[in-house]
């Protein structure tokens, strides 16, 4: 059996699941997008991660309540916008997350990361994984261009 593409798999959430389909859009668009990278890059190095065992810092918890305010702001545009209720969103999101063909949809990830902390923690340490990539020496000067001091 040939394992589908992802733009297969969206003309099949698409079908199957369009609520989902038009969440995951908006959470794709420009405005989330923007959103989300300015919040991260605003706070992400702001927080001292550690497993949720340990005591958390009273600061992780200030900006997880602000991630949770951003996200919930969106989400209420994107009901409105789209004419639906809180039920429905949430009720499509619980079905693709029960399904076993879930793992790329990113609104759902997006959506827990702003209901469980243990999400959130998550996808702050993807985003400082992230800026450790994107720049080398803090000035901007991307990673390709890096001299790691190793002769060939």
């Amino acid at each position: 059996m040939v394992a589908q593409t992802e733009t297969e798999e969206l003309k099949e959430l698409s079908t199957s699941e369009p609520v989902l389909a038009r969440l995951e859009d908006f959470f794709a668009s420009p405005s989330f997008t923007s959103a989300l990278g300015d919040f991260m890059s605003e706070n992400a190095s702001t927080m001292e991660l550690s497993t949720v065992a340990e005591e958390q810092p009273l600061h992780n918890m200030d900006v997880f309540c602000r991630y949770q305010a951003m996200v919930e702001a969106q989400m209420e545009d994107f009901i409105r916008s789209e004419a639906l209720t809180t039920e429905e969103v949430y009720e499509a999101c619980r079905r693709v997350k029960e399904g076993s063909d879930s793992a790329w949809i990113t609104c759902v990830d997006y959506l827990l990361a702003a209901t469980e902390y243990t999400s959130f923690i998550g996808l702050v340490a993807d985003f400082q994984g992230l800026e450790q990539w994107e720049t080398a020496d803090g000035n901007g000067e991307p990673l390709e261009n890096f001299d790691y001091g190793i002769t060939v």
